[in-house]
């Protein structure tokens, strides 16, 4: 059996990508028995396409001498928790993937002549304005009303409507809970909830899906404020975060909270409520009890005390379901916006249909059921 030598900078590398030891790293090729021999770098071919596999790192890199240079991510890195750890090989897999998307959307965009948006950054981030004047330009932009909200009988409806709005006006929006469609690779809610990119003609919104349904709601809308200030970033939405801190993720946090539970309405509904207050509101506004609590201590209602058993006793987060109808899925994970425009583009010619399934990572034969079911020819 033929041995192959791998540097131990690549290991080291590697092992890193992965937030692992070496140790850790080689453990994952299951051969306990050949342990020191693997930490010395001698694998066999099927061990290193093992090892490749588990890491999703591409095999031809462990041939490297030196680790490869990392691509530039422009996407900052905003999130509060204390001792986050560093963004994974899946965020960035996910990051990568719809950068790819958002650049075939801008090129067939400038290709059909359209015009910048000027609601991306039409406010600069400033902890002095007050965050209702942007969260009431956010409303009127969306057609979002107090009806509306009324209407949706679940957190998920709440949330596909204001996920439709957001597209109407030509921000992408893509929720999922997984690596591409790869249900083998979860995404972890600790590590980050969602992310903005603020392009001017193609903005985008990423949601990490396996949150719980109450969340997203909170999560589009915080992103949708750094759209409104022209500032890309991977958010947490910290639940302890301080009261009145004025970070840019605090500053959103309070623009999304006016947004979705607007003062006035809160505090007569909070006079109005009884038993259990929290639980009463969160169903009446369509966000999370946590939510709630922490407008309800902004607004003098409640001591921060109260807010962090509150904090404290939702913490467990409930994780929602990557697997489904793929004709339903597929449009909820690549923003509906973009896999019709991709459909559409596919089904004229103008689109290889490959390169199509390619950015929707589907099947060929996905895309063109798709291009049915969404009444395209």
């Amino acid at each position: 059996m033929q041995t192959l030598q791998i540097s131990p900078n690549i290991l080291r590398w590697a092992a890193g990508q992965r937030g692992l030891s070496v140790d850790a790293l080689v453990d994952l090729v299951g051969k306990p028995k050949k342990h020191e021999t693997l930490v010395a770098g001698q694998f066999s071919i099927t061990e290193a396409e093992t090892l490749a596999k588990k890491t999703h790192i591409p095999f031809g890199y462990f041939f490297l001498d030196t680790p490869p240079v990392a691509a530039q991510r422009t996407i900052p890195d905003l999130r509060q928790l204390p001792n986050a750890e560093p963004l994974s090989v899946d965020f960035f897999d996910v990051l990568d993937d719809v950068l790819r998307k958002q650049q075939w959307y801008q090129e067939y965009l400038q290709e059909h002549g359209a015009q910048q948006l000027n609601f991306v950054g039409k406010y600069r981030f400033n902890a002095k304005l007050p965050a209702a004047q942007i969260a009431t330009d956010i409303q009127r932009t969306l057609n979002i009303s107090d009806q509306d909200r009324k209407q949706c009988k679940t957190y998920g409806e709440f949330f596909t409507l204001l996920s439709e709005r957001a597209e109407s006006i030509g921000i992408l929006i893509f929720k999922n809970g997984i690596v591409k469609s790869n249900t083998h690779r979860g995404l972890s809610v600790s590590e980050f909830r969602g992310f903005a990119i603020a392009d001017t003609l193609a903005p985008v919104i990423f949601i990490n899906g396996k949150d719980s349904e109450a969340a997203w709601i909170f999560t589009l809308a915080h992103e949708i404020a750094h759209i409104w200030l022209g500032e890309s970033g991977v958010s947490d939405l910290p639940a302890n975060q301080q009261k009145n801190g004025n970070t840019l993720e605090a500053y959103c946090n309070r623009i999304a909270a006016e947004l979705l539970t607007p003062e006035a309405q809160f505090m007569d509904a909070w006079e109005q409520a009884t038993a259990p207050k929290f639980d009463t509101l969160s169903k009446t506004f369509k966000v999370s009890q946590l939510v709630i609590a922490r407008r309800a201590l902004d607004l003098g209602k409640i001591d921060w005390a109260t807010y962090q058993s509150v904090a404290v006793a939702r913490n467990k987060v409930h994780t929602t379901g990557s697997g489904g109808n793929p004709y339903k899925t597929c449009p909820v994970r690549n923003s509906k916006r973009l896999t019709r425009t991709l459909v559409a583009s596919a089904m004229s010619g103008n689109t290889l249909l490959r390169e199509a399934a390619s950015l929707l990572n589907v099947r060929p034969e996905t895309v063109m059921e798709l291009s049915k079911r969404l009444g395209i020819r």
